[in-house]
């Protein structure tokens, strides 16, 4: 062997650049933040009503539901899960908080349906936790059931509620600041902190980037994947119960395309389906994304044909992406 083709004295490998090694994360976080000020700015050149008070109070009552369920499928996700029977269980609780809604008063109706999402939340995560079942085939049959339920309740007509105080969770607000609004924020703030500072989170994290080792090291992580799904049906039920409240009605089918919706936010912010990677401030920045684009095809006067192709477009591509990082980290 030539001196040219010899290796480095004792054959030990060549250190890692410390820049090379923070890229991965460096990518998620500035590549996000990039590319929600690059839409902020081109939306607001093209319409600068969409900077307003008004419009941006709007967007945050609209985007509350679908942002109160990211919050909790970004802590099932971080564990390595998934979860495909939020769509379902959305509508179901939003029946429920109708049905109840029509003979009692709004508080009970809304626990009711945060009841009913805790439930199904639970019992999805016995089944992938506990039985094992793998998460894509359990939620995607648990699904099915729940659609099944809430079409034998509605028997496929819309629960009406009468009772304006129904609409004050949804649709209410205080000195113009919508009600729905502030939970979204005060659930992306909480939680958030429960991730970034609490052992609870070290442990969701740690569960989703190792399960095995997690294991070994004394974490409970049957209890601990359980407990995401558990805090997602939560959040499913409150969702369902603003969207009944801010519609004063609810139907079995109520929107089947908010699951993309939530995937989307919480893959765009840079959570990483493999589990581990992720934080609640970057679902909070794939949110914005998500409704500034939504928001500003409206302003635009852009055909609304062309979000569901943009919106499949920015999946593929935060995919790739996440694929991408992961395998450099694995290279390092």
């Amino acid at each position: 062997m030539s001196n040219a083709d010899a290796l480095p004295t004792g054959g030990a490998p060549q250190a890692v650049p410390a820049w090379r090694a923070q890229l991965p994360t460096l990518i998620r976080v500035y590549g996000i933040i990039l590319t929600l000020m690059l839409l902020l700015t081109v939306v607001t050149i093209g319409n600068p009503a969409f900077m307003s008070q008004q419009n941006v109070f709007n967007m945050a009552s609209q985007w509350a539901p679908a942002g109160i369920m990211a919050v909790g499928m970004t802590f099932v996700i971080l564990t390595g899960g998934f979860d495909l029977s939020v769509a379902s269980a959305y509508s179901l609780c939003a029946v429920v908080a109708a049905y109840v809604g029509q003979a009692h008063a709004p508080p009970i109706a809304f626990a009711a349906a945060i009841a009913v999402g805790l439930l199904f939340g639970l019992a999805n995560g016995i089944l992938v936790a506990v039985v094992r079942i793998n998460p894509f085939i359990t939620t995607v049959g648990s699904g099915f059931i729940i659609n099944g339920v809430a079409l034998v309740m509605t028997q496929n007509a819309a629960f009406l509620v009468d009772d304006e105080a129904f609409g004050m969770l949804g649709a209410g607000r205080w000195h113009g600041i919508p009600y729905s609004g502030m939970l979204l924020v005060s659930f992306l703030v909480i939680f958030g902190l429960v991730l970034a500072r609490t052992v609870y989170g070290e442990a969701v994290y740690a569960v989703g980037g190792n399960y095995e080792a997690s294991r070994l090291s004394g974490i409970r992580v049957r209890a601990v994947v359980a407990s995401t799904y558990v805090l997602l049906g939560g959040c499913v039920g409150l969702a369902g119960s603003i969207a009944a409240s801010q519609l004063s009605s609810a139907q079995a089918n109520l929107d089947p395309g908010i699951i993309f919706d939530v995937l989307t936010i919480v893959v765009v912010g840079g959570t990483s389906l493999s589990g581990g990677s992720g934080a609640m401030w970057r679902t909070a920045v794939g949110l914005a994304i998500i409704a500034t684009i939504s928001n500003g095809f409206v302003l635009l006067d852009i055909s609304p044909y062309y979000q569901s192709i943009i919106k499949g477009s920015i999946i593929v591509a935060a995919l790739a992406l996440d694929t991408g990082l992961s395998r450099l980290v694995r290279a390092r």
